[in-house]
């Protein structure tokens, strides 16, 4: 005589077909991964949002079926960028020749470079100059800055990039 079945554990989908929700949503998931990730890409990750889901233990008390297989798309593409991301890189011994001492007269440049910054900075508009200042120096994201300044989030990416485009063409002009 076997154990008593765990009313927590749900049994595995049956061998043979595959569930109805695979059939319904797997072209719709295959053509979402073409998009974002390519051809070649798009059969693992559809096979990645089964598994997940295989792995759930199925769709039957989810509302939303769609809604919820494109979430677990969205994670699943999100891990694997992730993933890409932090693989280490097999070769590292070309990067040295990357490195570059900080000679003075780099130092200098440098310092001429960031004060030619600061005065282009000086002749735009006060909530521009901040905007800018508060994405590119204290790394905000445009919601953040939007809420900091209570602008709309439109309004921010429109002062960045007016304030970007001035800046580097006073910078360019500057050389």
């Amino acid at each position: 005589m076997g154990q008593p079945p765990n009313p927590f554990v749900r049994d595995p989908e049956p061998p043979g077909e595959a569930p109805a929700w695979m059939a319904q949503y797997g072209p719709a998931l295959r053509a979402y991964f073409r998009k974002k990730a390519g051809a070649v890409e798009a059969e693992d990750l559809v096979q990645d949002v089964f598994v997940a889901m295989q792995a759930r233990g199925g769709v039957d008390d989810i509302e939303h079926v769609g809604r919820y297989l494109f979430r677990v798309a969205a994670n699943v593409l999100a891990r694997r960028a992730g993933a890409d991301r932090l693989k280490p890189t097999d070769d590292l011994s070309g990067l040295e020749a990357l490195i570059d001492e900080l000679s003075p007269e780099r130092a200098l440049i440098a310092k001429d470079t960031l004060e030619r910054l600061i005065a282009s900075l000086r002749t735009l508009p006060p909530r521009a100059a901040q905007a800018f200042i508060l994405h590119r120096f204290e790394e905000m994201s445009y919601g953040e800055i939007a809420a900091h300044m209570g602008l709309s989030v439109r309004s921010v990416e429109s002062h960045i990039k007016r304030t970007l485009d001035r800046v580097l063409a006073q910078m360019g002009a500057a050389r």
